[in-house]
């Protein structure tokens, strides 16, 4: 199955997997499960054997690419962060990968390389987000602090 095919089989899962949550809890939530999926052992995170196993993949790119989806959508979804403030932290912190500067939230497990397929599923989750925040009938600031990586 080609990697974008996969990333929307579990984009899926993880939805009916939390689906007794509703709207924006459950990005938010997902995005924190995604993060402890990718995580295992690490700032109070269950071990991987803890996931529905059809959830994870062992690819570090595609679970990349599904956590960055919920953690956008998650973001602009709730007004935590404008769009277009979410899409330049993407390309500051892509390009922080590139050239070796952006800080690990994990010391023993290095960032992903940046690549289109994450670049296509975050900017999905922006855009889900963008309708998420609009059917709240909330907004977002206008500029938001960035959050903090270490």
């Amino acid at each position: 199955m080609p990697k974008e095919a996969t990333v929307r089989t579990l984009i899926a899962g993880w939805n009916a997997y939390r689906g007794a949550l509703s709207g924006s809890s459950r990005y938010c939530q997902l995005k924190n499960d995604l993060y402890c999926v990718r995580n295992p052992g690490f700032n109070r995170c269950p071990a991987l054997s803890a996931w529905p196993p059809h959830l994870v993949n062992p690819d570090d790119e595609i679970m990349a690419a599904v956590e960055h989806y919920f953690l956008s959508r998650c973001w602009v979804g709730t007004g935590q962060f404008p769009a277009w403030q979410m899409r330049l932290m993407r390309d500051i912190y892509d390009a922080g990968k590139r050239l070796g500067l952006t800080p690990r939230h994990n010391p023993n497990n290095p960032v992903t390389p940046p690549s289109p397929l994450q670049r296509r599923f975050q900017n999905e989750g922006i855009r889900d987000g963008e309708r998420d925040l609009a059917r709240s009938g909330r907004s977002a600031p206008l500029v938001a602090s960035p959050p903090r990586y270490y």
